[in-house]
């Protein structure tokens, strides 16, 4: 008897010993480490659930202690590899998640972790012992199915079993043991894909390798040859479709030749194969295939001539740490256009090299889509995609890939840092700064952090690259943790754009002025008017983000949140950004009924509105998150700029994310300094990397790039920094507010959020946590490292129909902030519709 750890797939912190029956390990099992990985089904509580198999149990588990068994062994080999499992471990301990759904969220979606319940007739038994417990049972068609076929299919048995009359009737037949209910895993939503093929049997092979197989099959020798193997002489039918098959192997290089190619090849073909193959004369073979995600509009990007000598300065540090295998991590901080990529190339290289894998990871699924050229260029089949945008059978393709070596080397977004790798080498994690590396809901992990200890982990290097380093990794690298390697000038001797700052008070969005001061008028107009690129930013989607009643002044809110509806022109909706909730643009007010409704402010749809006025002869194109979800849709857009088939590219901060336009001459921002209002002790931060970053897209190519910062702020010092590309000034003085605010990097925090529908059950909730966390630290003399602040409303006090209140947690002392969160999560467990969230390293303050 083998007893094995699990982590099941229920919203449980705890991991639970199970027996193993002989009977479900399977010859191909291998070695009995070759079980974890697996999913199982377990009994747990009344119910049968999945779980994950993720250790053996070395000793002997208590004598006295009964154990359960194991129900099922779901998979015929593991999901992923055991040294994820530590992994799993550090992130549900960190990020205070249940272990099972760890694993459940790393895993490609479509792999069902529920039981599904079926009715299934007792062996020997028929129509008489039915009657005998339930004599209509002629009324009932499901009980006429069941004892037709024995069991009834899942969807059948659940709805037989939700229906209170019938489900009265199961149980009368249940008690009898008439019926049993069984509990099965739920059949997975994504799967293995086959494709049909064929193949020429052996002894024709070898008989065809010295004959010549003209494309008419006429030759005397190929009937000879079929002859032998068939017994009698074949139809010109036959001879075409060896022919054909045998033809298409040789061009293909492999035996095996797909249905599809030979029916296109010879049509008729389908109404021979079948007598072929019991002829002996071919083989029919189900073969494995990929659902490839990276389609044909990939560039293709050669290797660079010469590299600089920062370049090489950089990959020759990395290298060495390589060369060691050992675990560390260099911070990157070059410029916009320094060439970080030829070193993530470089080093990727090396690794590979070395026979070990490499995982990329990116902020966002489009620049995903822009960087996987790059390395597919370089790298080809070895490369591997895994982000939310694919759908679920390319996913779990290229999970798949991974898996089983073929693919070595990971790009994506967040959820890649749990790819299945084995022998990881080198972690690249490029724009660390960006704060989408951070999940937002569910499990609400920091992918950048993970990949950093899961390089630990495996004695792997580490480089985060950016043009404008968080202030944290800034402080790392100053302080030692890190090793910062700088690469301070562009590529081929480009300098950085001149930047010129324009004050735009009273000017934007209101009411009769221009989205435009007048110097970036005349710049995208001249900038037109010599056949190069402009590049504007506005970091709103849809037209406006709100939306007045003229008539009351109520503002037009969503009626599950309490946040301003956003108006999409284009659509005619207006939307709530945060809950999906729509009404049409020509609603009336319902405070006072009036049609009177009038958009305030300024959206993306607005600035491609007027540019449009500005430049009617101008082919002017969108990006932001609307547009880039549809992979195909970005490429075609990347390529259309790249080939200089748009002259004005509109977008939000996606634009400023990595993205490569060498025709850009002009970047426009529109309203820099919006994100300065927020409550968010990073905002100048935040502000000065989005600045920065959009900055660095102007002047990439031949021509000098120039830049206009329209802001209401122009003497902030994150405007003022950002402008004069004065990174180390901006970093310097945030770390020096931060300190004195004990702020990160001089301390860590912990958000805890309560939500439900009835706001006062939520003030008093967070108001008894609060209590209980001062009570906890009081009882422990740790005022001095720790802190509570709150409860308070959330700034987004509603969303979704519920209120929020929030209490933070502030320390110096790590392990003790988290005991105290895990105090917390213990001490006020989820009743009812209530949901305590617990939100380590928060990115988003609101």
């Amino acid at each position: 008897m083998i007893y094995v750890e699990v982590a099941v797939a229920a919203p449980v912190r705890s991991t639970y010993t199970y027996r193993l029956p002989l009977g479900l390990r399977s010859d191909d099992a291998g070695s009995d480490e070759g079980l974890i990985g697996r999913r199982v089904l377990v009994p747990f509580g009344n119910a049968v659930v999945t779980g994950y198999l993720i250790a053996l149990e070395r000793q002997k588990p208590p004598a006295e202690l009964q154990y359960k068994e194991i129900a099922d062994l779901l998979d015929d080999s593991p999901l992923f590899p055991a040294d994820a499992v530590p992994l799993f471990r550090w992130v549900a301990d960190y990020y205070h998640h249940p272990l099972g759904l760890v694993i459940k969220t790393a895993l490609p979606g479509g792999l069902n972790t529920t039981a599904e319940r079926q009715l299934c007739l007792t062996e020997n038994i028929g129509r008489q012992a039915v009657a005998a417990v339930c004599v209509d049972y002629a009324r009932y068609d499901w009980l006429l199915q069941l004892l037709e076929n024995g069991r009834l299919p899942a969807a059948l048995s659940k709805k037989v079993l939700n229906d209170r009359h019938h489900r009265a009737v199961v149980a009368r037949l249940s008690h009898e043991k008439v019926l049993r209910i069984e509990r099965r895993a739920a059949q997975d939503g994504v799967r293995n894909k086959y494709e049909r093929c064929y193949r020429i049997s052996a002894a024709l092979r070898q008989s065809l390798a010295t004959v010549e197989v003209t494309a008419d099959a006429e030759a005397g020798q190929l009937a000879d040859c079929l002859a032998v193997i068939g017994g009698r002489q074949p139809g010109k039918a036959e001879r075409t479709t060896v022919a054909t098959l045998w033809r298409l192997s040789r061009e293909n290089g492999t035996s095996d030749v797909p249905r599809r190619e030979l029916l296109a090849a010879y049509p008729y073909a389908s109404r021979i194969v079948a007598g072929l193959a019991a002829a002996g004369a071919i083989e029919v073979v189900d073969r494995r295939v990929y659902r490839s995600p990276f389609g044909d509009l990939l560039p293709y990007y050669p290797p660079v001539a010469q590299l600089s000598q920062e370049q090489q300065k950089a990959i020759e540090a990395i290298g060495h740490c390589l060369d060691e295998r050992r675990f560390h991590t260099f911070l990157l901080h070059g410029v916009t256009g320094s060439g970080k990529t030829e070193v993530y190339l470089a080093a990727a290289r090396k690794t590979l090299e070395a026979g070990r894998t490499v995982l990329v990871l990116v902020p966002e699924i489009a620049l995903a889509t822009q960087i996987e050229a790059h390395f597919v260029s370089r790298f080809g089949t070895l490369v591997a995609l895994l982000h939310s945008a694919l759908t679920p059978g390319e996913r779990f393709d290229e999970w798949s890939r991974v898996l089983s070596g073929e693919a070595r080397l990971v790009i994506g977004a967040r959820s890649a840092v749990f790819a299945p790798l084995t022998d990881l080498g080198l972690v690249v994690v490029d724009e660390e700064h960006d704060g989408a590396f951070k999940q937002q809901d569910g499990l609400r992990y920091q992918a950048r952090d993970a990949a950093i200890v899961r390089a630990s982990q495996h004695g792997a290097t580490v480089i985060l690259g950016s043009a404008t380093p968080s202030v944290t990794s800034f402080f790392h690298g100053r302080s030692g943790k890190y090793s910062l390697l700088t690469l301070s000038r562009r590529i081929g001797g480009k300098q950085l754009p001149g930047v010129e700052v324009v004050d735009v008070r009273g000017r934007v969005g209101s009411e009769g002025t221009s989205l435009f001061h007048d110097r970036l008028k005349a710049a995208l107009q001249e900038t037109f008017s010599q056949g190069q690129q402009s590049i504007v930013l506005i970091n709103r989607r849809g037209f406006s983000p709100s939306v007045i009643c003229l008539s009351c002044g109520a503002m037009v809110e969503c009626r599950s949140c309490k946040v301003t509806m956003n108006l999409h022109k284009q659509t005619q909706r207006m939307l709530c950004h945060y809950c999906g909730y729509q009404l049409p643009s020509s609603s009336s007010c319902r405070s006072c009924g009036s049609t009177q409704l009038q958009p305030v402010g300024v959206g993306i749809e607005r600035v491609v509105e007027a540019l449009a006025e500005l430049l009617p002869q101008a082919r002017i194109a969108r990006l932001d998150s609307d547009i880039a979800v549809d992979r195909r849709a970005f490429l075609a857009l990347l390529q259309a700029a790249s080939k200089k088939e748009l002259d004005v590219l509109v977008g939000t901060q996606i634009l400023a994310k990595g993205l490569h336009f060498p025709g850009v001459t002009l970047v426009g921002i529109v309203l820099a300094d919006t994100g300065l209002a927020f409550p968010d002790f990073r905002a100048a931060e935040k502000t000065y990397q989005l600045i920065a970053q959009v900055t660095g897209r102007a002047g990439r190519g031949e021509s000098h790039g120039r830049v206009i910062i329209q802001t209401m702020q122009p003497d902030h010092y994150a405007i003022q920094y950002a402008a004069q590309h004065r990174y180390q000034e901006l970093a310097e003085r945030e770390v020096m507010i931060r300190q004195g605010a004990g702020f990160p990097p001089f301390s860590r925090l912990i958000f805890i959020v309560v939500e439900d529908r009835d706001e006062s059950l939520v003030r008093r909730r967070a108001t008894e946590i609060a209590q209980e966390a001062r009570t906890w630290v009081r009882e422990r003399s740790a005022s001095g490292v720790l802190s509570i602040m709150g409860p308070a409303p959330a700034p987004l006090e509603r969303l979704r129909d519920r209120h929020r209140w929030q209490i933070m947690l502030k320390g110096t002392a790590v392990a003790a902030l988290h005991d105290l969160a895990d105090h917390v999560s213990r001490t006020f467990q989820r009743s009812g519709r209530e949901k305590i969230i617990i939100d380590v390293d928060p990115e988003n303050m609101l």
